[in-house]
């Protein structure tokens, strides 16, 4: 029988985030069933309640005789190797629970196990480089326990196609470049750009001096800008073009005042 090989350094990694995700999210859907009533016990006992979860979890996924991997190593097509069988691999298993769960209820705040929590944070951190170096046990439970994290079908060779690679990077890149462009045309430049391309009879109706140059309606308050554009407006239409291009003849409009009328 060929000796089975460890599964590749990134899946691991994805696996294991997967697991905490996971856990992370049971708990939060758990939790939010008692967020109006008995949210004091949550509190009180949250540490008590993630255990339940994860030995929950546990007992139908990786201590179950139907699987022999976690959450994330059966989305990744991941599995263990020999499978979680033996009383010692059970223990150690358990263990790591059970441990995870002193850690957080008890010795993260206690201040006389800082140097505990300094020892076992460097082992945890010799045991990562050990991985990045060897590709072997992700964690301090498969190292104790001699257990293998390998594919479901070993892997093979393949014909590599950058298709869809290609379009994923199109789609970003015109995703990016429209979303840089566009704050910067505002709705007014739009519409007005638009209009320059309309045809006579429609400018000669928007140069009617009864007629608003923006909104296209019975002028409301007539206002008229400081300078050169001669063109009128309403007054919340004037006012939002302060600082702005006049819909017409394009002149900047530096102030406004209301519309002169002349007595005959």
């Amino acid at each position: 029988m060929d000796k089975q090989m460890f599964a590749l350094r990134s899946p691991q990694i994805d696996a294991n985030h997967l697991d905490e995700d996971f856990n992370s999210y049971n708990w939060e859907i758990f939790s939010s069933l008692f967020r109006n009533s008995y949210s004091h016990l949550i509190h009180t006992f949250k540490h008590e309640f993630q255990l339940f979860l994860r030995l929950l979890t546990s007992y139908n996924t990786l201590l179950s005789s139907r699987y022999s991997a976690t959450i994330g190593q059966q989305l990744l097509q991941l599995k263990y190797s020999p499978l979680i069988q033996t009383r010692s691999q059970k223990f150690f298993f358990l263990s790591s629970i059970v441990f995870s769960y002193l850690y957080e209820k008890f010795l993260v705040d206690y201040r006389r196990l800082l140097p505990f929590q300094f020892i076992y944070k460097l082992l945890l951190f010799i045991n990562f480089l050990l991985f990045l170096h060897r590709g072997t046990y992700i964690n301090l439970f498969e190292r104790l326990s001699r257990l293998k994290t390998i594919h479901n079908h070993p892997p093979s060779l393949r014909i590599l196609d950058y298709s869809y690679m290609k379009r994923e990077l199109i789609w970003h890149t015109l995703n990016e470049t429209l979303g840089t462009i566009i704050p910067f045309i505002t709705s007014l430049k739009a519409r007005t750009l638009m209009r320059k391309y309309f045809s006579g009879t429609i400018m000669k109706r928007l140069e009617q001096t009864n007629v608003c140059s923006v909104c296209e309606q019975s002028i409301v308050m007539p206002h008229e800008s400081i300078g050169e554009c001669k063109h009128y407006f309403c007054y919340i239409c004037a006012y939002s073009l302060i600082q702005h291009s006049c819909p017409i003849c394009f002149k900047t409009i530096n102030n406004i005042k209301p519309k002169e009328f002349s007595s005959k």
